[in-house]
């Protein structure tokens, strides 16, 4: 076996739910193998078995690496994500390697935001399909304009995330990312004791 075909058999699975759910293979030659996306913004779970199923149909053993979108997203939807990327590469013996998910939206370079709810956007400055510098959050009608050496480029509000970016963006040295990027606080707070319970 020659070292292209082997490098055309180490593949990349990737998943990020932090908007809709994409899934993709990419092998170690850059090309993309297995894209599918969808757009739905809350059943997250009901598109992700169907996905990762046909992704690894065929592919199981030539996958070496899992990569996981991490956000910034919406806590529910960023945890089906993780969580199935995680369990995943457990499940083939591989590693699993968390990037921004803003990396999946260009390969070229842009600030790019994402609806986050509540009527706020995260935003990133993205070169060269690397997140640069970011995420950040802002109400949706006061995302700041980029400025100093990042002035002036394209602003990209972005509808989806493709997976198939995030492998070729780890594969060009991406960041990693150990977190899921919420950039909020969580709504739920601790109890402050125990409720009184009467008969």
């Amino acid at each position: 076996m020659n070292a292209g075909s082997a490098s055309a058999r180490s593949m990349t699975l990737a998943i990020d739910t932090s908007l809709g759910t994409s899934v993709a293979v990419v092998d170690g030659g850059g090309t993309v193998v297995f894209r599918e996306r969808a757009d739905d913004t809350r059943r997250h779970a009901e598109h992700l078995g169907g996905m990762l199923e046909r992704a690894l149909e065929g592919r199981r053993s030539a996958i070496e690496l899992v990569v996981a979108g991490m956000g910034p997203g919406a806590f529910t939807g960023l945890r089906v994500g993780i969580a199935a990327a995680r369990a995943t590469a457990l499940g083939l013996g591989v590693p699993c390697r968390g990037v921004a998910s803003h990396a999946g939206v260009t390969t070229g370079s842009a600030q790019v935001t994402t609806d986050v709810r509540r009527k706020e956007r995260a935003w990133s400055i993205v070169v060269d399909g690397l997140v640069a510098g970011g995420p950040h959050l802002a109400p949706a009608e006061a995302v700041p304009a980029p400025g100093g050496a990042h002035a002036g480029l394209e602003r990209i509000d972005a509808q989806g995330v493709d997976a198939a970016l995030l492998a070729l963006a780890v594969a060009r040295g991406a960041a990693e990312v150990p977190q899921a990027l919420y950039l909020r606080e969580a709504d739920a707070v601790p109890s402050a004791g125990p409720k009184r319970v009467s008969r």
